[in-house]
């Protein structure tokens, strides 16, 4: 796939976007479920979908996937730092998305980013792909958009560092907003991927 979007289209993972278990069913003709919940929310989400044979297993230490029998996927959007690393930690999830979306706090040794090198590596034993949300940086105002960029420049150095796959998307509800492999991969780019990274961020 070369995309993942809110609403289907060819050659692009479509995730439904659920906030309760309520919005959750099993016979969905999406690819896959985002959820954008708290976190207790989003453990009954999963729960509820492992119980109907949707969501997947946790990998192997060795990395390797065990897919679930429908083959839907799911994504979780991500929240504070320690959201996100009981996130990766402790629930069965193929994607973590925008973890550096929060308010938070700079250090005066690094910025706080959502994730660490400690989240990034264990994402990476537990198959969990980082995933920029394209169309939401693109909405934001000058110095918000310029302040998450350096955040996710910091993301990209932790990933690649620890090994973690961290891919650019779309994330968009309609197709006249979704942007192209070529302008997702050129965003790479600017935020210090190299060519080979930057190119795997746009396959999915």
């Amino acid at each position: 796939m070369k995309d993942i979007n809110l609403f289907q289209t060819k050659d692009s993972i479509y995730l439904k976007k659920v906030k309760s278990k309520t919005e959750v069913s099993k016979d969905d003709s999406c690819d896959g479920f985002l959820i954008d919940s708290s976190e207790k929310e989003a453990r009954r989400i999963i729960e509820s979908l492992k119980g109907s044979g949707v969501a997947r297993d946790i990998p192997s230490k060795l990395g390797t996937r065990v897919p679930s029998s429908s083959g839907k996927k799911i994504a979780i959007a991500g929240g504070d730092d320690a959201f996100n690393r009981r996130v990766v930690e402790t629930l069965k999830i193929d994607y973590l998305i925008s973890p550096e979306r929060e308010v938070k706090k700079d250090n005066l040794k690094q910025r706080d980013s959502g994730i660490n090198h400690v989240v990034a590596k264990e994402a990476a034993k537990r198959g969990i792909v980082i995933i920029i949300n394209f169309n939401e940086i693109q909405k934001l105002k000058t110095k918000e958009k310029a302040l998450r960029i350096r955040r996710l420049i910091q993301n990209v150095k932790i990933c690649r560092k620890a090994g973690c796959d961290i891919k650019i998307a779309s994330l968009t509800s309609n197709q006249k907003s979704s942007t192209d492999e070529r302008g997702r991969k050129s965003f790479g780019v600017s935020l210090g991927m190299s060519s080979g990274q930057a190119t795997k961020s746009v396959q999915f």
